[in-house]
């Protein structure tokens, strides 16, 4: 079985730094017109000024955004991670390592009021760089379930977790009998 999932990095953004800067100009402005016009203006002058840099630096520098890196395909013993048409691969076996971090697929509920937005996913081989993944649909999440299953069946180490804690293939909030199971289906000590 073949299986692809797009890998992205996080492009840095100017405008976040610029923005927070903008916040000191709200204060120096209103104390500056307070001293000259009064109160009523001044909170109406320093809020109006602040606005419109804070517009203008949002558009000008926008914030971090999402951008495509390469893609990892696993074939039947082999990881291939392309990125920037450079291309390394993994074999599938007791001596690769990889680190997962899963929030969740998109729309699926974390926590009342609270939905995953389907991109805060982290991938890691061997202690390298890590990347970002996106995981659209349940669906594409039970497909990384099948192939996180059979890196298992292969002896990869897998670290799984999410934000609230460690997971296996995915699934949280595992009773001590379910772990257990995992433990003898797979050979493995989970979590480390």
């Amino acid at each position: 079985m073949d299986f692809a999932l797009p890998l992205y990095l996080t492009e840095p953004g100017k405008g976040r730094a610029l923005q927070y800067l903008s916040l000191l100009w709200l204060a120096v402005c209103y104390y500056g017109t307070f001293l000259l016009l009064g109160n009523a203006v001044a909170a109406g002058f320093a809020f109006l000024s602040w606005l419109a840099i804070f517009l203008w630096i949002k558009k000008r520098w926008p914030s971090p955004r999402m951008v495509a890196e390469g893609a990892l395909s696993s074939k039947s013993h082999e990881l291939q991670l392309l990125i920037h048409d450079k291309q390394q691969v993994f074999q599938i076996d007791e001596t690769l390592q990889i680190t997962i971090t899963y929030q969740g697929f998109r729309g699926e509920q974390l926590a009342p009021r609270i939905w995953a937005s389907g991109f805060d996913n982290f991938i890691q081989f061997n202690d390298g760089e890590t990347y970002r993944f996106e995981m659209p649909t349940e669906q594409a999440q039970e497909n990384l379930r099948g192939e996180l299953r059979r890196w298992y069946l292969l002896k990869v180490r897998l670290k799984e977790h999410r934000r609230d804690g460690p997971t296996f293939l995915l699934h949280r909030d595992l009773s001590y009998e379910q772990i257990q199971a995992y433990k003898q289906e797979f050979g493995v000590s989970l979590y480390g």
